[in-house]
This record gives structure tokens, sequence and C-alpha cells, in this order.
């Protein structure tokens, strides 16, 4: 048997949501920030910046969606924890009936 807070899952579900979308504006203000700063670059100096910064947004992108997902997860995880409570409180209450 096993006990789950509700509010503190989907505390930590909100939590989660609010940390990716932090992460997401802190990723574009730097991503706006490199796209400005190449515009100084040239030659191949300005080529293996590109392939840098290009690398990177992908980088954010694997690591917003797996933040995305985790948070998902736990929102989930509460609506089936909360159902399988209210699927277990129904079965007492039809045994006290009988």
């Amino acid at each position: 048997m096993y006990r789950v807070d509700l509010a503190a899952l989907a505390a930590s579900a909100a939590q989660v949501a609010g940390f990716g979308e932090d992460v997401a504006i802190a990723h574009l203000v730097s991503d706006n920030r490199i796209a400005t700063a190449e515009r100084g670059w040239v030659g191949a100096s300005a080529v293996a910046l590109s392939i840098t910064a290009a690398d990177w947004l992908q980088a954010s992108r694997r690591l917003l969606t797996r933040l995305g997902d985790h948070s998902l997860d736990l929102a989930n995880d509460v609506i089936h924890v909360a159902a399988a409570e209210y699927a277990g409180a129904e079965q007492l209450r039809e045994l006290g009936s009988v």
C-alpha cells in the first residue's frame, strides 16, 4: 500500500511546468542574444558559431521537451491516483451498503 499526497503531487506538476516556462524564456533570450552576436562574425568563425548555435538550440528543445513531458506525466499521475482513490472509495461504499 502506498500513500500519495495529491495536493503535493499537483503542486510538483505545476512547479515543474513553471520551471519549464522559466527555462524556455531564458533560452529564448539567449538565442536572441546569440543571433544578434552572429551578425558581427565572418568567415569560418561565423560558420562555427552558426553550427554551435544550432546545436545549442536542438539541445534546448530536447531539454524543454523533457521538462514538459515530466510535468505532463506528473499531472497525469494526479489524475490516475485520484481516479484510483475514487474507485476504491466507491468499492468501500458498495460494501457498506450490502
